[in-house]
């Protein structure tokens, strides 16, 4: 029993020099054409549901990047006073517009 387990596991491992890639689900080239024909393909899948208000999102990433780096990211750098958001900018336009300028 162990050792068809260990088969198995195995044949997972490539051989020396070779890379395995198995693409499957989303990502398989079967879905991604079938969401090319639909049109579908520029729609961002939503892996979890929530019920949690879009406010309530914006006040938690904050306290998710200080959990992980150890640093809050609304703390200004150069007088150590605390920031707030004063907008969103969505629109692809105005992004790239921004990082085109010297």
């Amino acid at each position: 029993m162990a050792l068809d387990w260990l088969a198995r596991l195995v044949t997972h491992i490539p051989n020396r020099g070779e890379q395995l890639v198995r693409y499957y689900g989303y990502y398989s080239n079967k879905s991604r054409g079938t969401r090319k024909k639909t049109e579908t393909d520029n729609q961002v899948p939503s892996l979890v549901d929530s019920d949690i208000s879009k406010k309530a999102f914006r006040r938690n990433w904050a306290r998710l990047i200080q959990k992980v780096y150890h640093t809050d990211p609304l703390l200004c750098p150069k007088c150590n006073g605390s920031m707030r958001i004063i907008s969103f900018i969505e629109e692809e336009e105005t992004i790239f517009e921004d990082i085109a300028a010297p």
